[in-house]
């Protein structure tokens, strides 16, 4: 998948409920470090690679990322409105219907709102030519609330939170994924097959989705061992991305 060709979906619908003791009324992705938004720095580092059009899905304080797109050029949103009883491949699977309509329809890179990371995770992850679909691995970061990774020869295979459930482990999930757009598909019928059988939205996109979708075609697992990256899920995640990786990531920005 060509970068220039590349298209972004960030999914920020997520209430963040595990912040909301240190962080006022906003959603994770527009928690800000050095008056630079999680989410901002994104959008900034994607249009470095070349990728100039990014769908943000929103959900809770929809507006505020509203506000966030609007003068920004590429950047929209699209609503999940659902976000308080769904999970997230429910985030997903209406953005992939915003963009994959029509004749450009094609691949697109899946992001989390609340992570932070350097430049090669967005390079390696369009550069990787083993699989049309793939998905980024890290070595351990020690971070906590880890979800870990079963990907034998490359190919994604499982994932837990709970590593003793896992055969081997592979890496470490970033939470930076490539579907192709026949991948895209398969996660929508898997979304669509998913609510049928349970009458419910609450469906992780990655655990769950990406996982059942490995079962059907490869996904490949590309894995950066020293990747530097972080993610901002509760008050321990903030302090060690504030203190430790926003520091390097910044140092490594100015040193390029």
């Amino acid at each position: 998948m060509a970068a220039r060709d590349s298209r972004a979906i960030i999914l920020a619908a997520g209430m963040g409920t595990r912040l909301r003791s240190i962080v006022d009324a906003r959603p994770k992705g527009l928690i800000e470090i050095d008056g630079e938004t999680l989410v901002g720095r994104s959008v900034h580092v994607l249009g470095d690679a070349g990728i100039s059009e990014v769908t943000i899905v929103a959900g809770y304080c929809a507006d505020q990322y509203e506000r966030f797109a609007a003068g920004r050029p590429g950047v929209r949103t699209v609503l999940n409105e659902r976000y308080a009883s769904s999970g997230s491949m429910a985030s997903l699977a209406r953005a992939l219907d915003a963009v994959s309509t029509g004749d450009r329809a094609g691949g697109v890179l899946v992001l989390e709102s609340d992570i932070v990371y350097e430049a090669r995770a967005v390079t390696a992850i369009l550069s990787s030519p083993s699989f049309p679909d793939a998905t980024l691995l890290s070595g351990p970061t020690g971070a906590g609330d880890e979800v870990w990774v079963c990907a034998p020869n490359g190919r994604l295979r499982s994932m837990s939170k709970r590593a003793a459930d896992l055969p081997s482990i592979t890496g470490e999930f970033v939470g930076i994924t490539r579907l192709s757009a026949a991948g895209a598909q398969a996660m929508q019928r898997a979304f669509t097959a998913f609510v049928d059988r349970c009458g419910h939205e609450r469906m992780d996109y990655e655990t769950d989705a990406l996982v059942a979708i490995a079962a059907e075609r490869a996904i490949g697992a590309v894995f950066v061992p020293d990747l530097l990256w972080g993610e901002v899920d509760d008050e321990q995640h903030l302090a060690r991305v504030r203190d430790d990786v926003w520091p390097r990531l910044q140092a490594s920005r100015s040193a390029e």
